[in-house]
């Protein structure tokens, strides 16, 4: 039996007898000790972020814009007759097609396996001008070439059985704090006996030059014919991506006069046309490396904190930089006036370290992760001035949580959601920016006109959002189908997704116990509705291995629309608000504009 107040007769006469014995106990406090005692914490504190659920002006602006793709609405994918005949003619060449102005098709499966590690991955992308190379690069110094164009044989085989073994850690090099997680986690518990294995068709396996640690980044130029890799060195290696070409190149950041730069890389990258490499590095450090000169042309003190993010803004130039640091800024550069050593505007709005930079490629937009749990949207013409900012504390020493690191701890409740002077466009939220550099990324140009960017996240979750800001898709890779069926055969990635019986366990970012996923990086097929995620598998506080997944399109019954009805719907809700705002609000008329 029960009393009005909720608790059983024997809780209340305990409650009564409390209250006559001392008569400051409340009924609050009763029930807060009830709750210790049964071990029940109650309901989760609500979550800081804010949700976008409608639409950001800022956002529709830009989607309206004519800058991200056709503007107006997208007509279905059935193919007209000359397009259907353009498609065979694609199919029979091998070559990519896609029908204009067509709806973008997102990526929604929680995947399925196609590529296991012993060793943790840090980098998973597509190169060449038709995303038929996929690379990875993992703590172990190995790089993987895998080919999208050719299947490979799933034949069965028996795998021994996997086991968990503990072995000491390998001990860190004397430059520990330039790498940016080294401080985190485990390395030994690794699987034991197991080596690479996967269902695609391997390019070849290359043993890289072993650095410090870790690969810290990998990159491929635009044809996708050259590769280069580093670690916390002063030294970048380049190789060719051919199957037989076993060369290595080694490429000396540091001065000729041997008084240059010791540190580590932490990210690099190639030029568009394939000339020049930009590199960011501990201590501060941006420079510049002519790959056809064989020499080290820039060397520029930018920041007061390691360079986590570097980038060219523009496909079509090379003259202005991008770099983001663990000061927090995010630091515009033009080579033309680098003399005085200062950057021609800053990008701010994070209070955290800045652990991605990606850009557009049109010279104007930027996609940031930052560690402060937010990914941000920049336009270069709105960069505030590095007056504003020089005489200053850093942003995270500022604004940033005292004592945080994103490695090993909870983000706390910040004080602020963003810097005082944020010149941010859009600011994205939802994922996790914890235990590793995650990265984010636009969606590519091919066959989405980049309106969305999609982020990792160290929770498992993959988050894709339309630059209006709503979250449009959320995959879950705890969800992803094995590598291997019972019999030992290849799972494939195309087949229908598996009936599951109730919904796996999330990962948890925080969580000491079990296993859990850490999604580094993500890569976007260009002419398929298909993603690639790369991630860590954690078990406790040990790093156990990692893999890459592949996530397809599957039709109706994803993403929450479960009908046809549903789907219908959501094109009406969506032609209404387009119209909506059309009425609204004219825009002048551009070149391409359907209104």
């Amino acid at each position: 039996m029960s009393s009005s107040s909720g608790l059983t007769s024997e809780e209340h006469a305990r409650f009564i007898s409390n209250i006559f014995s001392n008569p400051r106990i409340s009924l609050p406090t009763v029930r807060r000790t009830q709750q210790r005692e049964r071990g029940d914490n109650g309901p989760p504190p609500p979550d800081w972020r804010p949700k976008q659920t409608e639409p950001h002006p800022a956002g529709v602006a830009l989607l309206r814009s004519g800058e991200f793709g056709p503007v107006g609405p997208k007509r279905p994918h059935r193919l007209r007759p000359s397009e259907r005949y353009a498609w065979r003619r694609a199919r029979a060449t091998g070559s990519p097609f896609l029908p204009p102005n067509a709806e973008p098709i997102i990526p929604n499966t929680h995947g399925t396996v196609v590529a296991s590690y012993p060793s943790v991955p840090y980098v998973g992308q597509f190169c060449g001008p038709d995303y038929g190379v996929f690379y990875s690069a993992t703590q172990y110094f190995t790089l993987h070439l895998y080919s999208t164009t050719q299947t490979k044989s799933r034949r069965p085989r028996q795998l021994p059985r996997s086991q968990v073994v503990a072995e000491p850690d390998t001990p860190p090099g004397e430059d520990d704090d330039s790498d940016e997680e080294m401080g985190w986690g485990f390395t030994g518990r690794r699987r034991s006996g197991l080596s690479e294995d996967t269902s695609m068709r391997k390019i070849k396996t290359v043993q890289g030059v072993e650095g410090q640690w870790t690969i810290t980044d990998a990159d491929a130029d635009r044809k996708g014919e050259r590769m280069i890799y580093s670690s916390i060195t002063p030294y970048v290696h380049m190789l060719n991506t051919a199957e037989h070409d076993e060369e290595h190149h080694q490429l000396n950041f540091s001065s000729r006069s041997g008084r240059g730069y010791y540190g580590g890389m932490d990210h690099f990258g190639f030029s568009a046309d394939g000339t020049e490499i930009v590199a960011g590095a501990s201590a501060g450090r941006i420079m510049v490396y002519d790959i056809n000169a064989d020499t080290r042309t820039l060397a520029v003190q930018g920041h007061r904190d390691d360079v986590n993010a570097v980038c060219f803004a523009d496909e079509s130039s090379t003259n202005i930089l991008i770099s983001g640091s663990d000061d927090g800024y995010v630091k515009v550069w033009d080579r033309r006036s680098l003399s005085s050593h200062t950057p021609s505007g800053v990008l701010a709005g994070a209070t955290e370290g800045i652990t991605y930079t990606a850009p557009k490629g049109d010279g104007r937009y930027i996609a940031v992760n930052s560690k402060d749990q937010a990914a941000r949207l920049y336009d270069l013409r709105k960069m505030r001035s590095w007056s504003e900012f020089e005489n200053e504390p850093d942003a995270v020493e500022r604004w940033g949580c005292h004592r945080y690191d994103y490695r090993s701890m909870k983000y706390p409740r910040p004080k602020l959601l963003a810097h005082p002077r944020d010149c941010s466009v859009m600011t994205f939220r939802g994922h996790s920016v914890l235990r590793t550099l995650i990265r984010c990324h636009f969606s590519p140009v091919e066959s989405t006109g980049q309106q969305y960017i999609y982020s990792g996240s160290a929770d498992g979750l993959i988050h894709i959002w339309s630059l209006d800001g709503r979250v449009v898709q959320v995959l879950n890779r705890a969800e992803s189908v094995n590598l291997r069926d019972a019999q030992g055969r290849y799972n494939d990635p195309s087949a229908p997704e598996p009936q599951r019986r109730g919904q796996r366990r999330g990962a948890n970012a925080y969580d000491s116990r079990g296993l859990s996923w850490t999604v580094r990086d993500v890569a976007w097929h260009g002419f398929e509705p298909t993603l690639m995620s790369t991630c860590w598998e954690v078990e406790g506080q040990y790093r156990h291995g990692g893999s890459v997944a592949k996530h397809e399109w599957k039709g109706l019954g994803k993403g929450g629309l479960k009908r046809l009805e549903d789907w219908v719907d959501k094109a009406a809700a969506e032609a209404a608000e387009t119209e909506r705002l059309r009425t609204a609000s004219p825009p002048s008329r551009i070149p391409g504009a359907w209104f």
